[in-house]
């Protein structure tokens, strides 16, 4: 795959993170690379949503950048439902573990990137 930092464009994007039992992940639309040496981005979570309070815990989440060929049924799973109220990767095939131990989306996705927070 190539590097995940040359995908990166205006579009759409699914985060993901957990605490030590639940993954759970939301869209944005708000990705950006700050520098490529190191490599750091930028994102926009609303700080209502539950990925939010997950990340401030966790301090690590994955950036899956999603395709224009995506199904729309991606964006209703990490878009419609709240975390808080449903598990959003129970009965969902459609991922894999990283190695930093966060969920990241296998299927109508051009990429992914691990990242943790710094600031």
């Amino acid at each position: 795959m190539a590097n995940p930092m040359n995908n990166i464009s205006y579009g759409l994007f699914v985060v993901t993170t957990k605490n030590q039992a639940k993954h759970n992940g939301c869209i944005t639309n708000t990705v950006m690379q700050v520098t490529t040496t190191p490599n750091v981005i930028t994102l926009a979570v609303n700080k209502q949503n539950y990925t939010h309070d997950l990340i401030m815990e966790s301090k690590i989440f994955n950036v899956s950048i999603i395709s224009e060929k995506a199904s729309f049924d991606l964006f209703k799973h990490f878009g419609f439902q709240s975390g808080r109220e449903v598990d959003k990767f129970e009965n969902f095939e459609d991922f894999e573990i990283a190695d930093n131990g966060i969920a990241f989306i296998t299927k109508g996705v051009n990429a992914y990137i691990c990242a943790k927070v710094e600031e």
